[in-house]
């Protein structure tokens, strides 16, 4: 059975995940001291080894921080809920998503837990700016699975890692697709002049015209705008192969409506900032049919109605999977590296666990696992990367051939 997204019609994505989640702006935070744990992670007799999650558990994004939380249970469960007969646990720390300083609190929290072996978070950029030097300095594995922004792992930092795909993956993706599956050789390529449209928008125009294709023109529209007669007017005029759209809504469904009312018919690709079905498909109307647009994998039936069964709601992100991702990871490396000290003690190096996150290859729910040196998702695929290319299909978010 495809998997299918509906519930992004309920989703609250232009919240932290498409604001917040993305900015470039936001200062890190001066360091503050923090005592360092020992290298190695002893886990005495009887005591839980615990996996830390850093997500908004109040406020605006609440909804996806708690979604988020949930996902890190399920997948602990899943993964048998023990190593070695420790019981595995997680601890929730609300990190204020884009609150620089209560990041840090929740990431100093955190990094103070004895039998911490990772922690899956900071949700947001903000958060994860500001307290990745806390985890770091703490020698503490730190596992983004929503935060898309591609700098956040040109640190060099030991302990990062991501489940999340990072925004140029995805454009890269993107381009490969309009070359290769489009068959488009020229497109007009529109952003919104902020750092998420912007980025994606600059590498999509490097890697379709290493390709071999050809940006007829590159146009910028500003956010609030509600009229785009003079943009269909430009498009028109160039006559391209596709139209890419990178930004986010309300402007891309109200691009695509204005694009096909004045008379363009051709492809319409863009990213997983339009990627709900209440933002984009429901305003855009039948103009979205046949929309190309790209992000992470969403959750099947199966995992929707697991997911409900245990927390008696439906999940309302599509990074619970990213989320479930990281703590199977996290899991697999635990039992990989933890030594049995005799009379139920266990230890866990905390270098050789991050080596061990490093080494590891699997087939997850958001495609193949496997990180490069920086923490990164590695892979030449759009499924490596975490991408997944949909397309509108009869009101619906389809996997697209």
């Amino acid at each position: 059975m495809p998997r299918v997204w509906s519930l992004l019609a309920a989703a609250v994505l232009p919240g932290c995940v498409l604001l917040t989640c993305r900015s470039s702006s936001a200062p890190r935070a001066a360091p503050t001291a923090s005592p360092r744990p020992p290298a190695t992670i002893h886990i005495a007799p009887g005591e839980p080894i615990t996996i830390g999650v850093s997500a908004p558990l109040s406020g605006d994004a609440k909804a996806l921080g708690t979604d988020i939380a949930d996902a890190v249970d399920l997948a602990i469960a899943d993964a048998g809920g023990s190593v070695n007969g420790h019981p595995v646990q997680s601890k929730r720390v609300d990190d204020g998503c884009g609150d620089p300083e209560k990041a840090v609190a929740a990431a100093h929290e955190l990094a103070a837990i004895s039998t911490l072996a990772g922690v899956i978070g900071p949700m947001c950029t903000i958060g994860a700016q500001a307290a990745d030097h806390v985890y770091e300095a703490a020698d503490v594995i730190h596992m983004l699975p929503a935060a898309t922004r591609a700098d956040l792992s040109a640190q060099g930092e030991r302990y990062f890692f991501r489940t999340a795909w990072r925004d140029d993956a995805q454009a890269q993706v993107q381009a490969r697709y309009a070359r290769e599956t489009i068959k488009a050789s020229t497109v007009v390529l529109v952003d919104d002049g902020e750092p998420y449209g912007t980025t994606l928008a600059d590498t999509f125009a490097t890697a379709f015209a290493a390709s071999g294709g050809r940006v007829l023109a590159r146009e910028r529209i500003q956010r609030g705008t509600i009229d785009f007669t003079t943009l269909v007017g430009q498009v028109k005029g160039a006559g391209p192969d596709a139209v890419v759209f990178e930004g986010l809504d309300p402007e891309g469904a109200l691009i695509v409506k204005a694009l096909r009312s004045g008379g363009y018919a051709g492809p319409f690709m863009a990213p997983d900032g339009v990627l709900s079905a209440r933002d984009f498909i429901v305003p855009g109307g039948v103009a979205t049919e046949g929309a190309i647009v790209t992000g992470g994998a969403t959750p099947d039936p199966a995992f929707a109605t697991r997911f409900k069964a245990r927390f008696q709601r439906d999940p309302t992100t599509p990074f619970v999977l990213q989320a479930h991702d990281a703590v199977t990871a996290l899991v697999r490396a635990i039992m990989s590296v933890a030594v049995d000290g005799g009379n139920g003690a266990l230890s866990i190096d905390r270098a050789q666990l991050a080596q061990a996150l490093r080494s590891e290859t699997f087939a997850g729910l958001t495609g193949t696992i496997h990180f490069d040196a920086n923490g990164d998702r590695s892979g030449t695929s759009a499924g490596d990367l975490g991408v997944v290319v949909y397309r509108v299909t009869n009101g619906r978010f389809e996997p697209a051939p």
